[in-house]
């Protein structure tokens, strides 16, 4: 009996992942892709060989899926594994429905089963291929054929009228037709007791769709995610815990009594169950507490919770961190090292030992990344992985993730290497989430668009700063050049370089550049030793100098950028940022 090689996948994921206006709908978002990836898994995988991912377990499953199926049972197999999606995306829509326990009428109804059931989000494309010659080339020719279905428009659109959702502010938001407004509709809805402001911003202040509402309310996930106030605040809370243990639990004590209805963010933290936002002296306003929490106290209590705060603060010895990062992180030319890998004599072999390490990195990325370390998992998809994190531990942790990706997904193959490129951005906690995604993309992109070797190798990070209320500055670099960068925060946060260093660099890149080596490295080396310490030797500054024009030689040979001492004066005002703790 011949086999069919079936290639299987689904839309968007980008944008829906994207239409989040906190963090919960970002990881919502992501672990319902996760779901229906992992639904449709599980037919293939019952009805034949699933090539890749290499196993459904405990990561999440990519929403490209690659399976080995009798040939007379490949449309019949893919119909079912849509099926299946389809299904189980309806399950989770009305898990969510029945969590929020809506006002609803016929009106409400008619929206939801436009958007939910009848036009959902979902673009499913399938392709097979029977095994004429090869599984190689048979896997081409589906690809082929699928990258054909793929550009051909074959979903329908429906019309959206009224007034429009906040999460995509393009789909109609669910109201009643007893409400003059959807705005009137979700500021009644958010008075409801069991609605907490964490799910539907107060006072008519946020409106969903149907989307909207499976992403605040579906708890299929089975885990809390922290807010990016939390993350920003993580490394302070860390060092509360250890540091100053009975001024954080009399905090505590003192919200417990003064506002018993302040909801608990995070029930499953024993220490200090809250919401990291409160470890912000500036949400401590009666104002902010009213938006954010739907909470009024009196002024006295207020003076009182505001104290209990500064005396935590003052023992651990710094302010919280307002600012976080968010990395997405992503593996280079996975297409082209699957076409060297079908070149083999061994293709399917290949193929094979090539989803299994990523895998195997899959794994690594969920000991890499977890709050111990600073790193809270969004998503993580194989060569595809979203997350936030500190600002002190961000950077580390990726440069952990890529030289991880360097060692296990290219193991096994001579000649074979794999790396990824990533893009950063520092963001400040109140700065809206979509935002902070935007600039992500960008510097995702911008970190791809340099040069690549014949696997599409790049291995470079883009890192964005994105100061509340200023522009946002961005740098590239490939990995091996910022392994060090915890040096610089170092000399910055010592006072062994002073702060004004980087603009200095900045102000004078395109003028050093354009003189021969020598003349270059001489000025850089005076640059360094003006803006150093006195306990800084000679013999040190002449080592960051030149360090400094390496870098700077390797930025320009692996990307595009013309001025690569610009780009390192750009990594070092960063560099002094996170020694600051975003506190400028």
């Amino acid at each position: 009996m011949k086999n069919a090689v079936i290639l299987f996948t689904f839309s968007p994921v980008q944008s829906f992942i994207a239409e989040a206006r906190r963090a919960e709908d970002l990881f919502n978002g992501s672990a319902i892709l996760s779901q229906l990836a992992r639904a449709a898994g599980e037919v293939f995988k019952s009805k034949g060989d699933l090539i890749y991912p290499a196993q459904l377990g405990e990561n999440d499953a990519p929403n490209v899926l690659v399976a080995r199926v009798p040939a007379d049972k490949a449309e019949t197999t893919a119909s079912r594994a849509r099926e299946v999606l389809l299904k189980r995306w309806q399950e989770i829509a009305e898990q969510a429905r029945k969590r929020a326990q809506l006002d609803e009428d016929d009106t409400w109804r008619q929206i939801w089963q436009r958007q939910i059931v009848d036009t959902p989000p979902w673009q499913i494309y399938w392709a097979y291929a029977e095994e004429a010659e090869s599984y190689a080339e048979a896997y081409q020719r589906a690809r082929n054929l699928l990258e054909s279905v793929k550009h051909s428009r074959l979903f329908s659109q429906s019309h959206e009228e009224g007034e429009k959702d906040s999460l995509s502010g393009q789909r109609s938001a669910l109201h009643t037709a007893a409400h003059s407004s959807a705005r009137e509709y979700w500021k009644r809805m958010a008075s409801k007791p069991h609605i907490l402001p964490s799910q539907v911003h107060p006072e008519g202040r946020e409106i969903l769709d149907g989307i909207g509402l499976v992403k605040r309310f579906w708890e299929g996930a089975e885990r809390e995610f922290p807010s990016t106030s939390t993350v920003a605040a993580w490394d302070f809370y860390q060092a509360a815990c250890a540091q100053a243990p009975q001024e954080l639990q009399r905090y505590r004590e003192c919200l417990e009594t003064v506002s018993p209805r302040l909801y608990q963010a995070r029930k499953q933290d024993k220490i200090f169950p809250y919401d990291g936002d409160l470890f912000f002296a500036e949400t401590l306003t009666a104002r902010r507490l009213k938006d954010s929490y739907n909470v009024e106290l009196p002024q006295a209590e207020l003076e009182n919770v505001r104290k209990l705060l500064k005396a935590l603060v003052d023992k651990v010895g710094k302010a919280p961190s307002p600012y976080y990062m968010l990395i997405q992180f992503d593996g280079d030319g996975i297409g082209k090292k699957i076409d060297y890998l079908l070149a083999r004599d061994d293709a399917e072999n290949a193929h094979r030992r090539f989803s299994q390490n990523i895998g195997a990195f899959s794994n690594a990325v969920r000991g890499t990344i977890n709050p111990n370390q600073g790193g809270f998992l969004i998503y993580n998809g194989g060569d595809d992985v979203l997350l936030l994190a500190s600002l002190e531990r961000g950077l580390q942790l990726a440069i952990e993730l890529a030289r991880t990706y360097q060692e296990m997904v290219g193991d096994g193959f001579n000649g074979f290497t794999a790396t990824a490129s990533a893009g950063i951005v520092i963001a400040h906690h109140l700065t809206p989430l979509s935002k902070a995604l935007t600039l992500l993309r960008s510097a995702e992109r911008r970190a791809k668009e340099s040069r690549a070797d014949s696997l599409g190798n790049k291995g470079v990070v883009c890192l964005t700063l994105a100061k509340r209320g200023g522009e946002a500055l961005s740098a590239r670099s490939a990995w091996e050049d910022v392994a060090n960068f915890h040096q610089w925060v170092k000399a910055f946060r010592q006072k062994d370089l002073a702060g004004v260093f980087p603009y200095a660099l900045a102000r004078e890149a395109a003028t050093l550049e354009a003189l021969p080596s020598e003349a270059t490295r001489s000025l850089v080396r005076y640059l360094v030793q003006r803006h150093t310490g006195e306990r800084v030797a000679k013999a040190t500054c002449e080592q960051w100098a030149d360090a400094l024009i390496t870098w700077a030689d390797n930025i320009r040979k692996r990307t595009n950028d013309k001025s690569g001492l610009t780009e390192v004066a750009h990594w070092l005002i960063a560099a002094r940022f996170i020694a600051s703790g975003g506190a400028e």
